[in-house]
């Protein structure tokens, strides 16, 4: 498999005239690096060697770290026998996929303003991690924590260009591109800042030292698709279905964004996903907009 850094370099059609790859490299060189607690929660995860005591440990650390797993640890689907108080009881509770996953949500939360732009784009990052998680347990029960952290990353290039003073002023005319004319994000960011958010996410994400599966998930997922052949094409099915859906459902939904209808029902059909022959979509928008009200604020 190709790394993101080279896939960057096959996308010179995706590039606006006058732009090339190093305004993309440029601008993931303005994100500020990870914080040092993540950073070592991340490392230990990737160490056979380590275990619930040295992330415990690592977690508490960063207040705001140490205070996410207990909430999410203290939650109905964790805390079956009583109340979880330690960070190691909560990593243990939890499980390292998942820790893996709180950890970069936070991150991500933390680059997260109170303006619109960065609450869509969360709304959406989230509800897509959250509807490609329960639809793995359907159809790749094994692959459903690494799916939703596919789902919740596959906009990260998004949280960068807005991270990034120069194209975060023009990120208001990314939406209303989007609003006059109803095209997607990717179409409207090619033609007013260069390049779109797959590509710098994707960037981003190898140099965070990601896996190479999930760096790919980024850069394509909103590529079209011709058919589901191998694992890999499952899980990037997923991820482009649950943020089709999640945009239906209006979670994380720009005004003007359009809703792709016909592309739905076939990923969920390839999918083979236990839903009625007719109104596939009306389904999946209910069951989204559901789990995101029960859920969304356990990662808030």
């Amino acid at each position: 498999m190709k790394s993101s850094l080279s896939r960057v370099a096959e996308y010179e059609g995706a590039f606006a005239q006058g732009v090339n790859r190093e305004h993309v490299l440029a601008c993931a060189d303005r994100i500020p690096p990870m914080p040092h607690a993540v950073l070592r929660v991340l490392k230990l995860l990737d160490d056979p060697d380590s275990d619930a005591s040295h992330l415990a440990e690592a977690v508490s650390s960063d207040p705001v770290l140490a205070s996410a797993l207990l909430r999410l640890a203290n939650t109905t689907a964790f805390a079956q026998a009583g109340v979880v108080a330690s960070a190691e009881q909560a990593v243990t509770a939890v499980g390292f996929a998942k820790l893996r996953s709180l950890v970069l949500a936070t991150t991500l939360r933390g680059m997260v303003t109170f303006a619109p732009a960065d609450q869509l784009v969360w709304a959406n990052a989230l509800a897509t991690a959250m509807i490609a998680q329960r639809l793995a347990r359907e159809v790749a029960p094994s692959s459903a924590d690494e799916v939703f952290l596919m789902g919740l990353l596959h906009g990260l290039g998004q949280l960068v260009l807005l991270a990034s003073k120069d194209t975060r002023a023009t990120y208001s005319q990314v939406l209303r591109r989007i609003r006059e004319t109803h095209v997607d994000y990717v179409a409207a960011e090619v033609e007013e800042i260069g390049f779109s958010h797959p590509m710098i996410g994707a960037l981003v994400a190898s140099r965070w030292n990601l896996p190479p599966e999930v760096c790919q998930t980024i850069l394509r997922y909103h590529d079209p698709m011709e058919g589901i052949d191998t694992p890999a094409d499952v899980k990037l099915a997923l991820v482009k279905l649950s943020d089709l859906v999640a945009h239906a459902a209006n979670l994380g939904q720009p005004e003007g964004f359009p809703v792709d209808v016909e592309t739905i029902e076939q990923l969920a059909r390839w999918l083979g996903l236990d839903l009625p022959a007719d109104g596939i979509v009306t389904v999946l928008i209910d069951e989204a907009q559901t789990q995101f009200k029960a859920e969304a604020h356990l990662w808030a």
